[in-house]
């Protein structure tokens, strides 16, 4: 097994912010048009716009959209494309709060355990190979209730299982499906408590009242698909996502992927909400590169910051630094992430020394912004912390929270006798003693992970930073969401335009 040494040398490099009037790209060349669909693109609107009227956007990220397929997504990075590709049936606005997206009306029970929903069938999925004529159609009940039984299936995350298990029916069906693996002796073939009435009404039944149930209904995990998508052998939504957003994906390779807004004539009337034409997303895996290529103006917006760059641009009033001051703007979310670590119950490292040792390091040691919650843990012997001088593997991560934050760890209370490695995997084998999961702190209410060796969970407020010429930005409660509706770019103020 190959590992990665894991030292504050490699990992933290210095941050470079120096700013530069000039420079070149590394974001994709500009394409003036939005991409054609499938129907004839005498017929797009938007593909005839002139050379004034299109926008485009350049967002910066720092972890990589993983996969297109909502029931894969696993950060941040990801839900944040996708929720602008896919519908749910609510979604929540600004505040926070639950709102109608595909659904058209809503009608509860009086003791609050039915919901019927009617759906707006003038939506329509987006033109796609999928189909057998390329052009999307309308969207029916049936697409619901199908993907949401797709959630339990033994082959996909459990993710938007988690929201979904107080659903009648749901936990018996899940369980089946992950216990059962021969199809043929299944006994359950479908969720009692998901019915579709007609091809616009479909009506849920709880087993207990749900106070949280619609703000579970307005996760990304739980966008709405056509099962053409999934079925198609050639397609499939890991890299040719269909949903009923406003955008659709025109291209993507390692470190980055463009959208364009969806060029179909049934969105036509919506677009006006989109005044974006294309998005293109640029994953960078240095703090150091996203803020230089920010300050070059070839990105435009980092919706959120890295651990290094806020220490470096935020001070303690949660304010840009003076030598920052006036260069760039700063969104401060009512939104945060939960960054916690584990220690792995399967592990055949000796954990006892382990937890010496994360007992005796203290809350300020952790240069970590944000509200952190530390576990102690009991019974082990003080002396076998001098028994054990080897390194501890850890599972590897793309988050740059929980890379920060384990190297803190290492700098504290390792680095002596004792180094933490990062294995060149992504799950916790019998190899590793720690592991690290991040949330957004919604997800994190709705479906609480209360793992039995958890060790410290961070909470880390969202700060996002925009240059002056894009305009319309607002803060925002939702971790994932990018509010691009009446975003407007004034290239004429981009000093590289």
């Amino acid at each position: 097994m190959n590992t990665l040494k894991f030292t504050p040398l490699l990992l933290l490099f210095p941050l470079m912010l120096v700013l530069y009037s000039c420079g070149s790209s590394d974001t994709v060349t500009v394409v003036d048009r939005t991409p054609e669909s499938s129907v004839d693109s005498s017929e797009d609107e938007n593909a005839s716009q002139s050379q004034d009227d299109f926008m485009q956007l350049n967002v910066g990220l720092l972890e990589p959209v993983t996969n297109f397929d909502p029931l894969f997504a696993d950060n941040l990075s990801t839900l944040r494309v996708i929720s602008l590709i896919y519908d749910g049936l609510f979604e929540l606005n600004d505040e926070g709060d639950p709102e109608p997206k595909l659904v058209s009306d809503t009608e509860v029970s009086d003791d609050g355990r039915e919901y019927q929903f009617t759906i707006n069938r003038d939506i329509y999925f987006h033109d796609s190979n999928a189909f057998s004529a390329g052009v999307g159609r309308r969207i029916h009940a049936q697409d619901i209730k199908w993907a949401f039984e797709r959630a339990a299936q033994v082959d996909v995350p459990k993710t938007a299982a988690d929201l979904l298990m107080n659903i009648r029916g749901f936990e018996n069906y899940f369980i089946e499906q992950h216990h059962v693996y021969d199809p043929d002796h299944r006994v359950i073939s479908e969720i009692s408590g998901i019915e579709v009435v007609d091809a616009e009404t479909i009506r849920f039944t709880l087993r207990t009242e749900d106070e949280n149930f619609l703000h579970k209904l307005a996760s990304p995990y739980l966008s709405i698909y056509p099962r053409e998508a999934v079925d198609n052998p050639e397609t499939g939504l890991k890299n040719q996502p269909v949903g009923t957003g406003a955008y659709i994906v025109n291209d993507k390779s390692e470190n980055s992927v463009i959208l364009a807004r969806n060029p179909s004539p049934q969105f036509t009337d919506q677009a006006e909400q989109f005044p974006i034409n294309r998005i293109d997303f640029t994953i960078f895996e240095s703090e150091t590169d996203i803020f230089q290529q920010f300050a070059r103006q070839n990105i435009d917006w980092i919706p959120e910051l890295g651990p290094m760059i806020q220490r470096q641009v935020i001070n303690d009033e949660r304010e840009i630094v003076g030598s920052y001051s006036g260069q760039f703007n700063l969104i401060e979310h009512a939104a945060s992430r939960f960054t916690s670590i584990f220690l792995n119950a399967e592990s055949e490292q000796d954990l006892d020394p382990v937890k010496i040792r994360l007992n005796n390091i203290a809350q300020d040691q952790l240069d970590m912004a944000g509200n952190i919650q530390i576990r102690e843990f009991e019974d082990v012997d003080e002396d076998d912390i001098e028994s054990s001088p080897q390194d501890y593997y850890i599972v590897y991560t793309d988050n740059p929270f929980a890379r920060d934050l384990f190297t803190n760890i290492n700098r504290s209370i390792f680095n002596d006798e004792s180094d933490l490695s990062f294995l060149d995997i992504r799950t916790a084998t019998p190899e590793t003693a720690l592991f690290s999961n991040t949330v957004d702190y919604i997800h994190n209410r709705l479906a609480p992970n209360d793992g039995e060796l958890l060790w410290i969970s961070v909470e880390t407020p969202i700060f996002g930073i925009h240059h002056s010429y894009v305009e319309g930005l607002n803060a925002t409660a939702v971790p994932w969401k990018l509010p691009v509706e009446n975003v407007n770019v004034n290239e004429s103020e981009n000093d590289n335009s």
